[in-house]
């Protein structure tokens, strides 16, 4: 049975172009406050999996960078700590403590959902610390927001190298650890899904363009008839639309953006966005049960998806069950307790 979604063209949007939740519960970063403590301290806590080594043995400071430095530290609104920041930044360019402190501004425009500063601090990290999967892993969030798939896909890909040759450091809870370490590769994954399924999106929207380029030149008149695209906009088109050969490049894409986010809601079966983008995925490729299963788990974790999760859901199980909405109610029921049972001790940055 093909699936007729006739809410996609809101998924495709919220695909392209999500914002960060200002709600979404990111592991901090080592703030400056943080890295000053340390120098005290004969025997250093290990090392979480989202720390940035502090800048070691700084070099003696003017009185007047010492002052700046400790009104960032004792300044708790995020808007006006970043913005000390800033003018931290481009006052001392080459302070020891630059680059603690382009990881802390990366940190907080993701909470400000400012994303193109986001990227600017994220890659300045990256210039002192090209491996820190914390801000690889942001800077692919950033990009999938962004629409740049293939640097998403690029930081994500590092990221997961990163963070899966991490061992457990010696001192450290190892159950809160490798929570820790399920909730960045989640992140990853679903950044990875997300960017697929957009390429697949974009790949569907030429070959439509170049067929209708084709039937116009050629001057040949279609009945409306024997036109198998669904003239409802944002209706997933039937796969014998396409020619074979652009069917697969498409079926590709479609296929890792699912190994993806699989992997994903394996990790972190909480994570509503990977939840949502799964659906997504099924839905386009006419798997009803699962697309609903994959959207009534959305539904059900009440965030800042679930409207859009929850028109989804229903234009499908009408299709399904003779435009019949009985028992949709009980479907949520039981994705919210599938959902109880695996609850992540630290929750994932989410588009929303």
């Amino acid at each position: 049975m093909k699936v007729k979604f006739l809410f996609f063209l809101m998924v495709l949007n919220s695909i392209q172009t999500p914002v960060f939740s200002q709600n979404s519960q990111t592991p901090s970063p080592a703030s400056p406050k943080e890295i000053e403590e340390e120098k005290t301290n004969p025997e250093p806590p290990a090392m979480r999996l989202y720390d940035v080594p502090p800048a070691r043995e700084p070099q003696a400071q003017a009185p007047e960078e010492v002052a700046d430095y400790l009104k960032i530290t004792q300044t708790r609104d995020p808007g006006q700590r970043v913005q000390l920041m800033e003018d931290f930044l481009k006052k001392y360019p080459e302070s020891k403590y630059a680059p603690a402190l382009h990881q802390a501004a990366t940190a907080l425009y993701q909470q400000l959902n400012n994303y193109e500063k986001m990227i600017a601090h994220g890659e300045q990290t990256l210039l002192s610390f090209p491996s820190n999967p914390a801000i690889l892993s942001l800077l692919a969030l950033a990009y999938t927001t962004g629409g740049e798939w293939d640097k998403a896909i690029d930081r994500a890909s590092k990221a997961i190298a990163l963070i899966e040759k991490l061992t457990v450091p010696a001192n450290a809870d190892e159950a809160r650890w490798k929570n820790e370490r399920d909730q960045y590769l989640a992140m990853n994954y679903a950044s990875l899904g997300s960017s697929f399924v957009a390429k697949f999106e974009e790949q569907r929207k030429i070959q439509k363009e170049a067929k209708a380029a084709s039937q116009s030149q050629g001057g040949a008149a279609v009945e409306a008839d024997k036109v198998s695209v669904s003239k409802k906009e944002g209706e997933i088109p039937s796969k014998e639309q396409q020619p074979a050969e652009a069917q697969n490049g498409a079926a590709i894409q479609l296929a890792r953006a699912l190994a993806y986010l699989s992997k994903a809601v394996d990790l972190n079966p909480q994570y509503e966005y990977a939840q949502f983008q799964l659906g997504v995925v099924f839905a386009y490729q006419d798997q009803a049960a699962k697309a609903m299963e994959a959207f009534a788990k959305t539904v059900a974790l009440e965030g800042g998806f679930k409207s859009m999760a929850r028109k989804n859901l229903e234009s499908i199980y009408k299709v399904t069950h003779k435009n019949n909405l009985d028992g949709l109610d009980q479907m949520i029921a039981k994705a919210k307790e599938d959902l109880t049972q695996k609850k992540p001790a630290v929750t994932a940055p989410q588009p929303k």
